[in-house]
């Protein structure tokens, strides 16, 4: 998607954070610190032994080391099975290295051990909003603020799953005491006010994002270049391409269809990373069908740079509308889509269950999904309908080769420039979903491509390549993002 949209400013602010909120060296209490003299115990050896460790751990983090650090805190937790700090720097470790599931356990595992681990509630309150289930992370950092009112990093965490629910009333609250603190040289400042400025305009509204009804239905079509979803809707009576478009926060809807709508601006904000203010607008409603969405909030841009759909959209709907659709399924096959409120109960009939994680820059949101080759038991994340080339899939070098395939099949590249080199997979698997025999591209250049460059730097995940829109055309794609699922119908099945 980031190569069909190039106008798309991309640039990377990472929020570093501790593993842990462990005691550091040179505190008086730390055992084999500057103020307790030399440890005289076996027990205080031990308990030095595993503080240095936790220390150096967070050091390699920090370094961007996440190798080293996992492996110093297996060191810690062979000496105390019990610290709930090490558990805490095998998330953190496990999260850059692309394994979320092993992230978000040792994450619990920390907080089984110690409820009030700074690092792993942090780390797992990111997990939880990654899965789309912010109520969860909302308790979480709430967690860390009755502990301490004044901590910045949990009142940003709340703020963002506020901003994510459309709880524009609570975010301006959390804003204004988390400006307080706040210090002017963070690197997520710009982001932070920016977002401010949306939530504070929107502040007092009323209810945003109401539906009324059950359940509506539209056409649906995807761009094979970019990926793009989009369904037909009715905006104030005018038939309109609307954009289904995780990646994006906030929906967007055309400058001249604002003003042929007759929307009055409620106010203004630059958005973090471009130079033009914007309008601040709220749609009275978009119809899909019988399902309306109510009081929608949007900003007013140009949308032309999406017209690689064959028109230029009305709207581009973010995940703040795709949070609010509990169900949104597209099947590309008979080109229909329906929607609803409520989340699947099950899974449908025929359909494969893959998981649909939302991996935050703070600018974008990048989608991404389990994969793996073959019979491989090594699996991976790539980018869930990301665009590279026409391939159905495009992976890393390392994902190759860890997937048990040869660095001897790499030595000829069909594209020195790019680093490139077309393989056949006997099988790609994404989740449940098995589809045989496709054409896959191995980036072997160091970052693979500029974006997953971007993208791992600004995420501090490790994303391992993309399935295109050349697969998704094919399938019935339920999107479940409060539930962080996705389902798949292939075309004989659906």
């Amino acid at each position: 998607m980031l190569r069909s949209a190039r106008a798309l400013t991309l640039f990377a602010l990472v929020l570093s954070l501790s593993a842990c909120a462990g005691k550091k060296k040179g505190d008086p209490s730390t055992p084999g610190g500057d103020g307790g003299g030399e440890p005289n115990t076996q027990e205080q050896i031990k308990e030095a032994k595993v503080a240095t460790l936790i220390d150096l751990a967070n050091e390699d983090l920090q370094a961007g080391k996440h190798r080293k650090a996992r492996e110093r805190a297996e060191e810690a937790l062979a000496t105390d099975s019990s610290n709930a700090d090490a558990y805490a720097v095998l998330g953190a470790a496990d999260w850059r290295a692309g394994d979320f599931e092993n992230s978000t356990k040792n994450y619990k595992e920390a907080l089984e051990i110690d409820p009030k681990n700074f690092g792993a509630a942090l780390g797992l309150a990111r997990s939880h909003q990654t899965m789309g289930d912010h109520q969860k992370a909302l308790e979480l950092a709430d967690s860390l603020l009755a502990i301490d009112a004044k901590q910045v990093d949990p009142m940003m965490y709340k703020f963002w799953s506020q901003y994510a629910l459309t709880d524009m009333d609570a975010a301006s609250k959390t804003a204004d005491e988390m400006f307080k603190y706040i210090g002017k040289d963070n690197p997520l400042q710009p982001i932070l006010v920016a977002q401010a400025t949306y939530a504070r305009a929107l502040e007092g509204k009323g209810p945003l994002l109401q539906i009324e009804g059950t359940s509506g239905s539209s056409d649906a079509q995807i761009d094979p270049n970019g990926g793009f979803k989009h369904a037909g809707a009715v905006v104030g009576g005018e038939f309109t391409r609307a954009i289904f478009y995780e990646v994006r926060e906030e929906a967007r809807i055309n400058k001249d269809f604002v003003a042929q709508l007759g929307l009055k601006p409620i106010g203004k904000v630059t958005p973090a990373g471009t130079a033009d203010e914007l309008d601040i607008v709220i749609i009275p409603e978009v119809k899909l069908g019988n399902l309306v969405l109510k009081n929608v909030p949007a900003l007013a841009e140009d949308l032309s740079i999406y017209s690689a759909i064959g028109e230029v959209p009305g709207l581009v709907l973010g995940r703040q509308v795709m949070q609010k659709l509990g169900t949104i399924t597209f099947d590309f096959p008979t080109g229909s889509s329906t929607f609803s409120p409520a989340a699947p109960a099950e899974k449908p009939s025929g359909a494969f269950e893959a998981p649909l994680l939302l991996i935050d820059m703070r600018l974008l949101l990048i989608p991404v999904t389990k994969t793996a080759l073959g019979e491989s038991e090594y699996s991976f994340y790539t980018w869930f309908g990301g665009s590279f080339l026409k391939a159905s899939t495009a992976i890393t070098r390392r994902a190759f080769l860890k997937s048990g395939n040869l660095p001897r099949e790499l030595e000829e590249l069909d594209d020195e420039a790019n680093g490139l080199k077309m393989v056949y997979v006997k099988k790609l698997r994404v989740g449940e979903f098995e589809l045989p025999g496709v054409g896959a591209l191995v980036l072997v250049n160091t970052p693979p491509s500029p974006e997953l460059g971007q993208l791992v730097t600004g995420t501090g995940f490790e994303i391992s390549g993309y399935v295109n829109p050349t697969v998704l055309k094919n399938l019935k794609v339920t999107y479940s993002v409060p539930t962080g699922k996705i389902y798949m119908t292939p075309r004989a099945a659906g």
